[in-house]
C-alpha cells in the first residue's frame, strides 16, 4: 500500500449524480493503485465537522467536479483559509473548513483543490465521456505531480 505521508485527499461528490461523482472516482483510481485507504476520505459535502478531520494531517487535497469551463478539463490549485458567509452550514466550501481549522484547532495545513470539469448531474450512475476524458486527464497530472506534492509541507 502506498501512503501519502500525512496527507489526506478528500473525495466530494455523488456517484448518483452522473458527473457530480468525479470526485469519488478520483478515489476509486487511487485506491486502484493500492494507495491506503486512510488517506482517502469520501464525502457526499463538506461539513464544519471537516475542520477537526483535517485538523491531523500536515496537508490535504480537496477534488471535487467542477460546472464552469476548465482549460484542460481540470485544474489545480493551491487553497487558503478564508471567511465565507453562507447562509446554511449544509455545505461548506475547502477555503471555510480551512478557516474553521486554523481558528479552532490552530492548525495550518497546506490545502489544494482539484477541480475535473462536469457536464452531467442528472440523477444516474456514470461520467459522461467528456467528465471522464477529464478525469483522465487529471489523475495523469496527479500521478506525475505526485513526486513534488510529497515533498509539500
Amino acid at each position: 500500500m502506498k501512503k501519502l505521508n500525512n496527507r489526506l485527499i478528500i473525495g466530494i461528490g455523488n456517484n448518483t449524480r452522473q458527473d457530480d461523482g468525479l470526485g469519488w472516482e478520483f478515489l476509486e483510481l487511487l485506491e486502484d493503485v493500492e494507495f491506503t485507504a486512510d488517506n482517502l476520505v469520501y464525502k457526499y459535502q463538506l461539513m464544519v465537522e471537516d475542520a477537526e478531520l483535517i485538523s491531523e494531517f500536515d496537508s490535504v487535497i480537496f477534488v471535487d467536479a467542477y460546472k464552469l469551463e476548465l482549460e484542460n478539463g481540470f485544474a489545480f490549485e493551491c487553497i487558503y483559509p478564508a471567511e465565507e458567509v453562507s447562509f446554511s452550514t449544509h455545505s461548506v466550501p475547502p477555503n471555510q473548513i480551512l478557516n474553521l481549522c486554523e481558528n479552532l484547532y490552530a492548525k495550518k495545513p497546506k490545502a489544494y483543490l482539484m477541480k475535473i470539469q462536469g457536464y452531467n448531474w442528472d440523477i444516474g450512475f456514470g461520467l459522461s465521456k467528456l467528465a471522464k476524458t477529464n478525469l483522465k486527464n487529471a489523475i495523469t497530472y496527479f500521478f506525475e505531480s505526485l513526486s513534488e506534492i510529497e515533498k509539500i509541507n
